[in-house]
């Protein structure tokens, strides 16, 4: 097979990434599923484990998301009477709704810090570190040159 230009190069990339993308996903689902969470789920608490004392903004949240979702609200409703957060109205602004990690979603959160990061250990375990090192780059140069829409 000859040299691809860098349009098919680009295909098959984006490709590879997809697939890539879906098989590390898997073990990611099972792991929070086992705990009772989506990898959304997850991510929210660990923005609020991270985020003011005072709490967050619905739509702060919205923004830090690794994953983008259509109603965040949604997910904070469910996560609310799973007992993993507590929201409020600010006193400063009664149009902001602040979301507070609860101590039970603190513990939760807590609790798998070391499994995930086991799991990420095995899903990158065939990479050198100098190759995990230029695909974070490269990965990183993607997300923030964005893609143009169309």
């Amino acid at each position: 097979m000859g040299v691809r230009s860098k349009d098919l190069l680009a295909r098959d990339t984006f490709l590879a990434l997809c697939r890539a993308h879906e098989a590390l996903q898997v073990g990611g689902a099972e792991l929070f599923k086992a705990h009772g969470l989506t990898a959304v789920q997850f991510n929210v608490l660990r923005i609020l484990r991270g985020g003011d004392r005072d709490g967050l903004a619905c739509q702060t949240i919205g923004e830090r998301l690794v994953t983008r979702v259509p109603d965040v609200t949604r997910i904070l409703d469910r996560m609310e009477r799973d007992g993993l957060l507590t929201r409020e109205r600010s006193a400063v602004d009664r149009r902001v709704v602040l979301v507070r990690i609860s101590d039970a979603g603190l513990r939760l959160v807590d609790q798998l810090d070391e499994p995930v990061m086991a799991l990420h250990r095995a899903q990158f375990q065939s990479l050198a570190r100098g190759e995990l090192e230029a695909l974070e780059s490269a990965l990183l140069t993607l997300a923030s040159t964005g893609a143009p829409r169309t």
